[in-house]
């Protein structure tokens, strides 16, 4: 009968022991998970001569800033427009640039730093009203989605 006790006093111990390490590693992680911010660094026109002179595009240049110490890659860059209350409503993709695996543009935000990274939009494709309210959003390799305050002017 007192075996019994003590091989419950001790497996009650390691399931507390279990339970502690699955606490303090979570809250590790997210001590040193990446945490990436985007916005505007510059914006300005590239024309395209060799194209035409119907083949500008709006540049838009990018700072993404790591202050985490994981680093992480980025594996979408979207424009998108956002309605007045973004949070609830739904949003217009205006352009999309997706980079795969093995892409070398593909911009890696290394931890404790930052990187930039040149997005290009050709020119007329935004109506007045998209471009009151639009922002950059970013999908990571991690799988978080990181969103850019509003872009407040166009070239």
């Amino acid at each position: 009968m007192d075996a019994d006790w003590w091989a419950r006093g001790i497996a009650i111990g390691a399931a507390g022991a279990a339970t502690t390490n699955v606490i303090f590693t979570g809250l590790t992680y997210r001590r040193v998970r990446p945490k990436v911010k985007v916005r505007l660094f510059r914006t300005g026109l590239r024309t395209g001569t060799d194209r035409g002179p119907d083949a500008s595009e709006y540049q838009f240049v990018l700072r993404f800033t790591n202050d985490g110490t994981t680093p992480v890659s980025v594996e979408r860059i979207e424009l998108v427009s956002y309605p007045r209350w973004f949070r609830t409503k739904s949003f217009t993709h205006v352009k999309s640039k997706r980079f795969e695996a093995s892409d070398p543009e593909r911009p890696l935000v290394p931890a404790v730093d930052g990187t930039t990274a040149r997005f290009y939009l050709p020119m007329g494709r935004l109506t007045s009203e998209e471009l009151k309210y639009l922002r950059f959003q970013v999908l990571l390799s991690n799988g978080d989605i990181t969103i850019s305050p509003k872009v407040k002017t166009i070239a």
